[in-house]
């Protein structure tokens, strides 16, 4: 489909092949250029050029029809749904002001436009009015734009992005949800320029197109009122509903090599921003193509290994303080990638998680590392770090007890370790799926205990067998800040009866202190680098 931004001569859209009708026509009504579209949804000859609209729109009641040659004559943008009177089908035109004498009407059948038009375009306090337009039309009017002026840069996307949508519409429900694209879409529509685009680009996001203005000053300067006026509280269906933007800005340079470009790069900037800094704007800028284009190769590998199983676990041991006897071992995921060598978890891990791979690596390493163990000494304890995202399925116990049942290990020898965030997504869900798997006979740890929001919470909430502190303490231990929060710690675990271990320990200093002040369990280097399964029975003895 073709869409003319901003023209100054006549285009001919005869030749378009499209869903949509299009047509371009003059403040007379009179019709200088209609597509295919055009004449089917409105059951027209395809003689219509220089006739004049009004007069051919038999299909139309009087009054549309009265409404749309005011519309013409008129210089405002317009919105309407009409059903024809022949076969009744449902028509949502579009009048869009063009230049001064000439008008584009673009005409679709229901139900194909994502919002409810009428309800979205024309709220009584909008002061001129802008249209809503989807992403085809969207898509079309970039790749037709051309610079005023050969090294101008003025033609900018602002894609927007409404955090914590799904909470609403997961709390609120989805009629809740659609109320509140309703209200975010009127809030844009008033604070964007007549000549603005608006576009409800998919579920939870809206683009705005500028045309021939000062960039990147106007995107930039749109993008804070954007973010400022989306996280004023909404009330929807008698509820107060609060969300937040985050907005990815991209500018089109005449030397860009697509104009496809733009909404790739706007979508490339939205994602940084909703990773690094929610509510926030961000400038597309090439280290985020080069990023993504990293991330697109990770992902290939990454569904490479999940098929040809190139995971390998380690084990890092864990040892009394009173005597640094080993008494179990963390299993620690490898990703050897063919060509790149050592992946770190801290890389693949969160990818696996958007993936939605998490629940597959998850369940392996779940069912390695309890086979391992179910060949050690009977007195060594296995734990497995847990992600956020395998609670969300509600299949952890079955995952827990079929790898139990298959290796043949004591439920009290396998130690599940969480973090913070687990809880706060879903602190109810979560416990008790916890105290299901802790009633099977498994231990609960806190996982990098002192990094999250709400610890003294979470332990008052859940009988935890163990409190790890998070090895950024242990290293930070030379500053009196952190050797204070050490002893609080260890202290808070012996007045609740949880245990500690410290994490990271590497120098014989770090051990002494950490003796002196009570903690029980240590792991770090100074016991040993996290070691493959055929090295463990060596190491224990």
């Amino acid at each position: 489909m073709t869409i003319v931004c901003d023209i100054n001569t006549a285009m001919d859209f005869s030749a378009i092949d499209s869903s949509y009708g299009l047509a371009l026509v003059d403040q007379a009504g009179k019709i200088l250029s209609a597509n295919p579209a055009f004449l089917n949804l409105f059951a027209l000859p395809p003689d219509v050029q220089n006739k004049t609209f009004s007069d051919l729109t038999g299909t139309m009641n009087p009054a549309a029809t009265d409404f749309l040659q005011q519309t013409l004559a008129g210089r405002h943008e317009k919105a309407i749904k009409q059903t024809t009177i022949i076969d009744h089908k449902t028509l949502s035109v579009h009048v869009i002001e063009l230049d001064q004498a000439q008008r584009l009407i673009m005409v679709e059948s229901s139900p194909s436009s994502p919002l409810p038009l009428p309800e979205i375009n024309h709220p009584a306090h909008t002061p001129h009015n802008a249209a809503m337009v989807n992403r085809t039309m969207l898509s079309e009017c970039i790749a037709n734009w051309k610079p005023d002026e050969p090294g101008t840069a003025s033609l900018a996307m602002i894609m927007i992005g409404l955090d914590r949508f799904k909470r609403i519409n997961e709390t609120l429900g989805h009629d809740a949800g659609d109320q509140l694209l309703k209200f975010a879409a009127q809030r844009l529509l008033r604070i964007v320029r007549s000549d603005d685009v608006v576009a409800h680009f998919s579920d939870d996001r809206f683009a705005v197109l500028q045309i021939n203005q000062n960039q990147p000053v106007a995107a930039t300067t749109m993008a804070e009122r954007i973010s400022e006026l989306l996280k004023r509280p909404f009330l929807v269906n008698g509820q107060q509903a609060n969300i937040s933007a985050s907005v990815g800005l991209a500018i089109l340079h005449h030397n860009t090599e697509s104009t496809g470009d733009l909404i790739k790069h706007a979508e490339l900037a939205l994602h940084d921003a909703k990773q690094n800094a929610r509510g926030s704007y961000r400038l597309y800028e090439q280290s985020l193509q080069k990023n993504a284009s990293e991330r697109h190769e990770l992902e290939i590998g990454l569904r490479r290994a999940l098929f040809l199983r190139e995971f390998t676990l380690f084990y890092q041991p864990q040892a009394r303080m009173q005597d640094k006897k080993i008494i179990g071992f963390e299993a620690l995921i490898r990703w050897e990638k063919p060509g790149a060598g050592i992946i770190s978890p801290l890389r693949f891990i969160p990818l696996a998680e958007d993936m939605g791979k998490i629940h597959e690596i998850g369940q392996w390493v779940l069912q390695t590392a309890c086979r391992d163990a179910a060949a050690w000494p009977e007195d060594i304890m296995i734990a497995v770090n847990v992600s956020p995202v395998q609670f969300e399925s509600n299949s952890l116990k079955q995952i827990v007890q079929a790898a139990l049942t298959a290796s043949g290990l004591a439920p009290q020898r396998l130690e599940l370790e969480i973090t913070e965030g687990l809880l706060i997504k879903n602190i109810t869900n979560a416990l008790e799926q916890l105290r299901e798997i802790q009633a099977m006979g498994v231990s609960i740890a806190m996982d990098d205990f002192g990094t999250g929001y709400s610890s003294l919470n979470y332990l008052s909430s859940f009988p935890f067998s163990k409190i790890k502190i998070d090895q950024s303490f242990v290293h930070r231990m030379h500053t009196d800040k952190s050797r204070t929060l050490i002893k609080a710690v260890i202290a808070l675990g012996s007045a609740l009866g949880i245990k500690t271990l410290a994490e990271g320990v590497e120098t014989e200093e770090q051990f002494d202190y950490l003796a002196r002040n009570g903690c029980e369990e240590i792991q770090g280097y100074l016991l040993s680098k996290p070691v493959p399964a055929e090295q463990i029975r060596a190491l224990i003895s």
